[in-house]
């Protein structure tokens, strides 16, 4: 039986981040992040912070804190759009498609509903090029 080949670092984050295990998510992205330069704000270091910031957001979202939630969330989002349509491999147009709906519902919500947030619109991360669940490849 031949070996799996090593996952990559960023591939291990997407999976986290699309079984909904945000925390490990975010703490793999932060050593991606330092190894791609940390606080640049530009090139992958600007990217993966981008991808930080939305794992923390929705961590928070599912353990009920409106305010960190939505607050990073939003910057996740400001950071992601430079990186549109596709970087590194990541369909960043249809992630950056899919969170206006996310902080739309959760700004409606406001705090005292948060855990009406309908998680259905928690966005998958996908590879460029890639059909989404309704028509995986």
């Amino acid at each position: 039986m031949a070996a799996r080949p090593p996952v990559s670092p960023l591939a291990l984050a997407v999976d986290q981040f699309n079984h909904w295990r945000f925390y490990d998510c975010h703490e793999t992205l932060e050593d991606i992040w330092r190894e791609a330069g940390g606080k640049t704000p530009v090139g992958d270091a600007a990217f993966y912070h981008g991808l930080i910031k939305l794992a923390a957001g929705f961590h928070h979202l599912l353990r009920g804190n409106h305010h960190g939630a939505l607050t990073l969330l939003t910057d996740g989002a400001r950071l992601l759009e430079r990186y549109r349509p596709a970087y590194l491999g990541i369909d960043v147009e249809r992630l950056a498609l899919a969170l206006p709906s996310c902080l739309d519902a959760l700004r409606a919500l406001g705090p005292a509903r948060i855990r009406d947030f309908d998680r259905s619109l928690i966005p998958r991360i996908t590879e460029q090029g890639t059909r989404g669940p309704e028509g995986r490849r």
